[in-house]
């Protein structure tokens, strides 16, 4: 490991079990002059990124990452809004860029490209610079940058398409699904219910999540809502699903359960989950690899 005195501007932390690559970026970096920490796991990762304050986090995500990197792509978000630049590497780029796309990462390598050229993790978007100085270019007291504050509250936010709004910078207006659900209250029963339109954006740190069923994939469940006051079961709507990298997709669906909030939920908030139709295989795919670095909600029908 590196000197503690090393400068901060210069520090690098590597986190992953794949010795090759960290073995070719340790060597590497040290000897471009930057302070380089391992770290195997991300278990542990925001308590060690409070001591080491580093300059550039390089996130080495194996084949198939579990449940604890879900948090560590959490932290890493949170790092990225206090200038903390953060490098993703995978087995491959259809693993690594949509998982880079959450986190916010800067930039995103295979593995092969990494192993082939150890420095790119440390070049400058655009140019061939390195960022950071030489681990000798500044004092050892050099003060380092504020601990990571906790992620902030997720924004829920469900929208109507044509509903009427102050006027925003956004295209379309949108509203809150409790505000619809409270205007479908006072109008008079339909004789064949309208389909309510929502949009939702999942995220690793949104309350809103995917669910599955028995196959342990989408295509056996759907997305689940969280809001105080849901639709009934079987109530039909027109989802606009915002996914983890950044396209959308317009989708039917339908409520197929509920989840109050109770004390056997504990910190779970309450909503409901909508099976999905004809999710079309690209958007089945970018689900399946989110759901890799977040656990999604198991639910089986009785």
């Amino acid at each position: 490991m590196s000197p503690a005195g090393a400068p901060v501007a210069s520090r690098v932390l590597v986190v992953g079990s794949d010795a090759d690559v960290s073995i070719a970026l340790h060597l590497h970096l040290e000897r471009a002059g930057f302070a380089v920490y391992c770290l195997p796991g991300p278990t542990e990762l925001e308590a060690i990124m409070r001591v080491v304050a580093p300059h550039a986090v390089v996130l080495v995500l194996p084949a198939a990452p579990d449940s604890t990197w879900g948090t560590a792509l959490t932290s890493a978000a949170g790092a990225t809004r206090l200038g903390v630049r953060i490098v993703m590497v995978g087995p491959s780029r259809d693993l690594v860029e949509p998982l880079a796309a959450v986190a916010g990462a800067e930039r995103a390598f295979s593995r092969a490209e990494v192993l082939s050229r150890p420095l790119v993790v440390v070049e400058r978007a655009v140019g061939t610079g390195l960022i950071g100085q030489p681990a000798t270019a500044a004092p050892a007291d050099s003060p380092r940058p504020p601990p990571l504050p906790p992620p902030p509250a997720p924004a829920v936010i469900l929208s109507e398409s044509g509903s009427p709004q102050p006027v925003r910078s956004s295209p379309s207006p949108t509203i809150d699904l409790l505000a619809l659900i409270d205007e479908e209250l006072v109008d008079e029963p339909r004789s064949r219910p309208q389909p309510t339109r929502v949009e939702v954006n999942v995220s690793l740190v949104s309350e809103h999540n995917f669910y599955v069923g028995t196959t342990r994939r989408v295509d056996s469940g759907g997305v689940f809502i969280a809001t105080a006051l849901p639709p009934a079961v079987g109530t039909r709507l027109q989802v606009r699903l915002g996914l983890a990298d950044g396209r959308k997709v317009d989708l039917e669906g339908e409520v197929a359960f509920l989840r109050e909030k109770s004390a056997t939920t504990g910190r779970q908030p309450p909503g409901c989950g909508v099976k999905l139709f004809n999710l079309p295989g690209w958007a089945t795919e970018s689900v399946d690899r989110f759901i890799q670095a977040r656990q999604p909600i198991v639910f089986t029908p009785r």
